[in-house]
């Protein structure tokens, strides 16, 4: 871990450096975050275009929901790896165990765990059924739930005018879109529909 630090020019610096690029990391994969929600609510939705098929909308969804596990694997990398915080693994890894903000931090923690169970419930959906998997899928709503509460309450932007704008803007697109998604599943069917694909709905 010191090493580490050296190594990215951190010790002498105070841990400003990481601390700078851990946010920008963090406010990346949550900006990633919105978009595999708004990706899988529109497929949800089975909204088409001509220009756009829905496999090449299901694989875009695909690939941002893993950029945003990478950006999050950095978010909490850099956070282990600063000199002022001084996060200990343990902080990290387990919810509501850090010394700063708990509470708040503990949701991060929560929230990172249950995306990445998200995640791989998708390619284990063969072995845990369509059931299972769309029952874990729905977590996908608490995940966004608890990175938003976590990102206003715990990062040391979350209250700048524009760090809102971005929170509010997010909020409302999946707020919408989840809205529009409970209507239509209101409708009745007007004929039976197959069994959806692990990518068709969120």
């Amino acid at each position: 871990m010191v090493a580490g630090r050296r190594l990215a020019g951190l010790d002498a610096g105070g841990g400003v450096l990481t601390w700078i690029v851990a946010r920008a990391a963090g406010f990346t994969a949550y900006g990633l975050l919105t978009g595999s929600v708004v990706l899988g609510l529109a497929l949800g939705l089975r909204w088409r275009s001509p220009r756009w098929p829905r496999w090449a909308t299901t694989e875009l969804h695909r690939f941002v929901t893993l950029l945003t596990l990478v950006f999050l694997g950095l978010h909490v990398l850099l956070l282990a790896l600063d000199g002022y915080m001084r996060f200990r693994p343990v902080e990290l890894l387990v919810p509501f165990a850090n010394h700063y903000r708990p509470l708040w931090t503990g949701l991060g923690v929560v929230a990172a765990w249950l995306a990445l169970a998200v995640w791989a419930s998708t390619w284990l959906q063969g072995l845990i059924g369509y059931r299972a998997w769309r029952r874990l899928h729905l977590a996908t709503f608490v995940v966004y739930a608890a990175a938003t509460v976590h990102g206003l309450q715990a990062g040391s932007d979350g209250h700048r005018p524009w760090a809102l704008t971005v929170y509010a803007a997010s909020a409302l697109m999946v707020a919408g879109l989840t809205a529009a998604r409970l209507a239509g599943a209101r409708r009745p069917p007007t004929r039976r529909l197959l069994e959806p694909s692990p990518a068709e709905q969120v």
